[in-house]
């Protein structure tokens, strides 16, 4: 669909109906869509990938935005270690 279209025939319709007080544009759903599965602990070779970017470095300026990336790192740490079987003393 052509940007134009998608702004016209989707966009703003959809914008106007959620009567928001905010002001959103369709790259803050471009940056949610980073930023949130990042958040969670996606692998950022895959972000990177579903975005499109070429350069990891593009993806990688969403990461500035998680607040607790580092909680999400041991987290997922944790996790990787219980699932191959290690045992910590």
């Amino acid at each position: 669909m052509p940007a134009e279209a998608f702004r016209n025939q989707i966009w703003k319709p959809a914008l106007a109906a959620a009567d928001l007080t905010v002001r959103v544009r369709t790259h803050d759903l471009r940056h949610v869509y980073a930023s949130w599965p990042l958040s969670g602990g996606a692998d950022l070779q895959v972000v990177k990938e579903r975005l499109g970017h070429a350069p990891i470095a593009t993806t990688e300026k969403y990461l500035h935005t998680l607040d607790h990336a580092e909680e999400t790192a041991l987290s997922a740490f944790t996790k990787i270690r219980h699932r191959s079987g290690c045992r910590s003393s």
